[in-house]
């Protein structure tokens, strides 16, 4: 008896310690619902403001993200993207930025990405900030560009077009000018005059003739 007894204790116990994992494991799974592989692509695509394929170039120490929660949940990774390729939104530029959140329940977030990766990134206009800064919350669907995944977003939004870099400024053109010092108003004149005076002598000469001749 007392063995049996011990046994039931023992398996009650475990039952109870059961009971707190599973209830507790629950609102997580469910509040991270998002980021699994039940959420369509197309839905995705359909909420991003943009959709494009870069390269991580650099990630910047995470910082508190404005008007955001306190602990991990209310810091970001800032990441520098050359984006090569875009899908759907405006992206007239290589340079982009992209921030995340860490990888801690109950964001979901995407936590920070590995640099010198390429990306296809499905993201938000980041509020208050540029159009070239982009926000990915853990459930957009930003994922490394593999092939498989590439080719899905192919398939709903067709090949894409490159990011191209804006044309440079035109180049100025310099004009020379003359700092001669203006002509001295005599021998400006000088050649109107000894015109005029040849003139008169000629006037002169003919009348004396005609004189003469007479």
């Amino acid at each position: 008896m007392p063995v049996l007894a011990s046994v039931r204790r023992l398996l009650l116990a475990a039952l109870v310690v059961g009971c707190f994992v599973t209830v507790g494991a629950a609102p997580a799974q469910a509040a991270c619902s998002c980021a699994e592989a039940a959420t369509p692509l197309m839905s995705r695509i359909k909420a991003a403001d943009a959709v494009f394929v870069g390269t991580v170039t650099a990630v910047e120490r995470p910082s508190p993200a404005p008007s955001a929660g306190v602990g991990a949940a209310a810091r970001v990774f800032t990441q520098q993207v050359e984006a090569e390729t875009v899908y759907k939104g405006r992206v007239d530029e290589p340079a982009q930025v992209v921030t995340t959140t860490p990888q801690v329940r109950p964001t979901c977030g995407l936590g920070r990405l590995v640099s010198g990766q390429r990306y296809v990134f499905l993201v938000q206009a980041a509020s208050g900030t540029t159009a070239e800064s982009w926000a990915d919350d853990g459930c957009a669907g930003t994922r490394l560009a593999t092939d498989a995944y590439v080719a899905q977003v192919e398939e709903v939004l067709g090949g894409g077009d490159p990011v191209t870099p804006p044309p440079p400024p035109p180049a100025a053109v310099l004009t020379d000018v003359d700092t001669a010092e203006p002509a001295a108003f005599g021998r400006a004149v000088a050649p109107g005059l000894a015109l005029a005076l040849v003139g008169l002598l000629g006037l002169v000469l003919v009348s004396w003739l005609r004189a003469r001749r007479g």
